[in-house]
């Protein structure tokens, strides 16, 4: 068990190495200095005479960040015609045909228009990282797949651009930009972030003090989170250590749970915080077949799947009439230690008829915490 634990690790390093090193900077809004904070280090680097180049950056016309694009070398953005709107995207096979040792890309998070050859940026961050190529990026912690839902909820700001956890444990550092709130608000009267014209609106309405506050919160636990994950990868573990830290979390989703996305997020998030491994396992009876299920049931299973996909979860599909025990032997197996559940919309009078899964699960089950969900979204108390 020793030598496959040490073999297992070596490769995984010699595999890491042969990809680039990603650096996330991140902010909790829109004109903390991200973008400026990229650049800065783009000229740093250079004049220590690495290979930089700016694979995609966006201004927002303020003056200082443009000024900094200066004297760095930029490849050419691809440029698209969309319903005859002309419009720029990062020419990503450029970049790798360029090769430089580190590549600036700005906003994350942004979604490509039609004819690009990713769907989101992130995955052409993700490719150029596999090409051996370095990448310094700037990203809002509001993107995150699994903070979005939370942000959402509280601030009542749908947040359409997403980007899954699972980069955060990709990333070899994340710098946090962090300004005052009240000097950001000043920032956004003075014009230094939007036109004058929209910046009293964006005042009454999303850059009001209580929305930054949670946002700057979240960015700045988010850091700290990020900090204790490294340190720990960082420490030699002993043996027993070892085997304690190779754990994983697992959500069992049905085809037709209600809480099925709050129930994946919640997953993804701990397992991102616990650096384990997520599986979302769905079991299959005979009547769930695809000859058979239900045709909106089908979609619906479908859409979950790809969201835990997004999430970066592994999906897994088993076959078994006994779900709880089905379930059981999967966890046993794969070092399952969470296991999360959506809670039942059936009466307790019902589950004492027909039966749980859950409490069968519990009954049947050893050395498993065991974490049960309602369909609603996060609350700041949960965490």
């Amino acid at each position: 068990m020793e030598i496959n634990l040490e073999i297992k690790g070596f490769e995984q390093l010699l595999e890491r190495k042969k990809q680039g090193s990603l650096k996330i900077y991140l902010g909790y809004a829109a004109g903390v200095g991200k973008t400026y904070a990229m650049l800065q280090e783009g000229h740093r680097l250079r004049e220590q005479g690495y290979d930089v180049v700016m694979g995609y950056v966006e201004p927002h016309n303020r003056p200082d960040t443009m000024r900094l694009q200066e004297g760095l070398e930029a490849v050419e953005p691809l440029q698209l015609n969309i319903s005859n709107i002309p419009v720029r995207e990062m020419d990503v096979e450029g970049i790798i045909r360029r090769n430089p040792q580190i590549v600036l890309v700005d906003e994350m998070a942004h979604t490509n228009a039609s004819g690009s050859k990713n769907e989101k940026r992130f995955q052409d961050v993700l490719e150029i990282l596999e090409n051996g190529i370095n990448v310094i990026t700037t990203l809002n912690i509001q993107h995150f797949e699994t903070i979005a839902d939370k942000v959402d909820a509280a601030l009542r700001v749908p947040v359409g651009e997403r980007v899954p956890d699972y980069i955060l444990q990709r990333a070899d550092q994340i710098v946090n930009v962090d300004v005052t709130i009240e000097e950001l608000r000043e920032r956004l009267r003075a014009g230094k972030i939007y036109e004058m014209s929209k910046a009293e609106r964006a005042l009454l309405h999303f850059f009001t003090h209580e929305n930054l506050s949670l946002l700057r919160k979240l960015a700045l636990q988010e850091a700290a989170d990020d900090q204790l994950r490294k340190i720990e990868e960082d420490s030699l573990l002993s043996e027993q250590a070892a085997l304690e830290a190779d754990e994983a979390v697992m959500a069992a989703m049905s085809s037709g749970a209600p809480n099925a996305e709050a129930l994946m997020r919640k997953a993804a998030k701990l397992a991102a915080r616990l650096s384990a491994r997520c599986y979302i396992v769905y079991v299959q009876r005979k009547q769930e077949a695809p000859e058979r299920i239900n045709a909106s049931l089908q979609r619906k299973l479908l859409s979950n799947l790809k969201l835990a996909k997004m999430l970066g979860a592994e999906i897994v599909t088993l076959h078994g009439e006994d779900i709880a025990e089905t379930l059981v032997n999967f966890a046993q197996t794969n070092k399952v230690r969470h296991a999360i559940f959506g809670k039942t919309a059936r009466s307790p009078i019902r589950e004492r008829i027909f039966g749980s899964v859950i409490q069968d699960f519990i009954n049947d089950s050893v050395g498993i915490d065991v974490h049960i969900i309602a369909a609603t979204p996060y609350r700041e108390d949960e965490e």
